[in-house]
């Protein structure tokens, strides 16, 4: 890593100028200020230009739900003569903008040396992306080289544990220590969801259970409520919204509109 190189490299240069001119006690002390100084100077200039670079990537994101936005509006104003049409253009539009971020992601491979950990990451946002860009082969390559630390890539990867058929347990039990509030209580939801689809209900009421006691989210207390009743086929996850279909388990029911009569 180039950052402890550097850094050691100028610690050692001062700490033997320092030894030369003084004593050892001084070498000794002005070389670790020298490369604790160093790393936090070449710490603080990266972080600024990582931070700049993420920023840029949230732009294009941005931009891309207010142009969604817009259409959506004109959407409103002058109603599509199909509405199959206007999804997939709404689609486009979002898939153009993820392939934007993809792309911009790939700025940052200029950092990886000089931060061992960067790598890992900016991994989180590309397999948010190819997971929505339904590039399940490319997300499938680079969860076990990212650092899951969110609610959301977890979720990503019980699913695509849960699709090709991988016990879900383990990795369940290991993630949900880490959430709490409302990330634990959909990260539990979306579990119990998957073993009440394997017909584990048992399971899917413990953990939810056990959830309980770190949220008191309204969603995961009514579905544990029906489950405790004997209502497991009432399960729902729609309370979650957009978070729960973004992981395409479920498509997001639409009532059919009645026509006025004139």
């Amino acid at each position: 890593m180039y950052t402890f190189l550097i850094s050691l490299i100028v610690g050692g240069a001062i700490g033997y100028l320092s030894y030369c001119r003084w004593e050892l006690g001084w070498g000794i002390g002005c070389g670790i200020a020298g490369f604790m100084l160093s790393q936090l100077v070449i710490g603080l200039v990266l972080r600024r230009r990582i931070m700049a670079q993420q920023q840029q990537i949230q732009n294009i994101m941005a931009e891309a739900q207010n142009r969604i936005n817009r259409q959506i509006n004109l959407f409103q104003l002058r109603p599509p003569a199909s509405m199959n049409a206007a999804r997939k253009q709404l689609e486009e539009l979002q898939i153009a903008a993820a392939r934007k971020a993809l792309a911009a992601t790939e700025e940052f491979r200029r950092f990886y040396r000089w931060n061992f950990m960067l790598e890992r990451q900016i991994n989180v946002m590309k397999v948010q992306l190819h997971f929505q860009l339904k590039e399940y082969k490319k997300v499938d390559e680079l969860l076990p080289k990212t650092l899951i630390r969110d609610p959301q890539t977890a979720s990503i990867r019980l699913v695509r544990l849960y699709r090709t058929e991988v016990p879900i347990d383990e990795f369940y039990r290991r993630m949900s220590r880490s959430f709490k509030s409302d990330d634990l209580a959909f990260f539990a939801s979306t579990y119990a969801w998957m073993k009440l689809k394997q017909g584990d209900e048992e399971s899917a009421r413990n953990a939810l259970t056990e959830a309980k006691k770190k949220t008191d989210n309204a969603v995961l207390l009514e579905n544990l409520d029906r489950l405790r009743n004997g209502k497991a086929k009432h399960y729902t996850m729609s309370g979650f919204g957009d978070l729960w279909y973004a992981l395409g388990l479920e498509e997001p029911k639409v009532k059919a509109q009645r026509r006025r009569a004139y």
